[in-house]
């Protein structure tokens, strides 16, 4: 899918598919897939990315070699177990809640966003007790990153309000590994926190008349907060 994707694109830009480049950017427990896809072989790149439900294993299949990644660009890095990433979702909620009460006459939808944190805290419990979790483990992670990542261009950005970011780690194990192969990471930080890249609104969208009254006009997140990170990653493209 994104091979034929890149391919329509391409063709639609009048660029040519063959030395085009590709960037990749990743948010949060995205750049984890896309640091374990930097350390496949270096002449191939990942086409499907898939997560087994049953082991939480990653596994991932080779794409054309025309699509030569240039760069990653990653977005406040989270590198933790399914447990502790269930904390995402709490926040997440969290957010939903701060949203609504703003906002206007919504009480199905409050009553159940107040239920979320809740339901994240159960999942926790419950992941910890079944001893479900990610493949590679987060120490694994690191320990492929260090061996076998293959990228000449990496930029680590970070939010000034974030406690779930865990960009050092990840730092600290590329800069090991570009020790012995020829790349570079550089950090960069901006104002946000690690929600700041989502960000949806209903606005125009042409909703039936009850579905219109169970969400009203809702939103979530900060568009200037996206604006800003687009910002970085057009200017971080663009650097030579």
């Amino acid at each position: 899918m994104y091979s034929r994707a890149r391919v329509e694109i391409c063709a639609r830009e009048m660029l040519d598919v063959r030395a085009a480049p590709t960037f990749r950017v990743g948010h949060s427990l995205g750049c984890k897939v896309l640091a374990l896809l930097a350390c496949e072989d270096e002449d191939a790149n990942a086409d499907v990315v898939d997560v087994d439900a049953a082991s939480g294993a990653i596994s991932m299949a080779s794409s054309s070699k025309d699509d030569v990644t240039q760069g990653y660009f990653f977005v406040a890095f989270n590198n933790a177990s399914a447990s502790d990433s269930v904390m995402l979702i709490e926040k997440f909620a969290r957010e939903l809640l701060k949203n609504r009460a703003g906002g206007g006459d919504n009480a199905a939808a409050f009553d159940f966003l107040k239920t979320l944190p809740s339901i994240a805290s159960f999942a926790e419990r419950a992941a910890k007790a079944a001893g479900f979790d990610f493949k590679p483990s987060p120490e694994d992670t690191l320990e492929r990153v260090r061996r076998k990542f293959s990228a000449r261009k990496t930029r680590m950005l970070k939010f000034t309000d974030d406690e779930l970011d865990q960009n050092e780690a990840l730092v600290a194990a590329l800069r090991a590994r570009f020790e012995v192969y020829p790349g570079t990471v550089d950090t960069q930080e901006i104002e946000g926190n690690h929600l700041t890249p989502v960000f949806f609104t209903l606005e125009g969208m042409k909703l039936s008349p009850a579905l219109e009254r169970v969400v009203g006009d809702f939103s979530l997140g900060d568009a200037k907060g996206v604006n800003r990170l687009a910002d970085a990653l057009v200017s971080w493209i663009r650097e030579r």
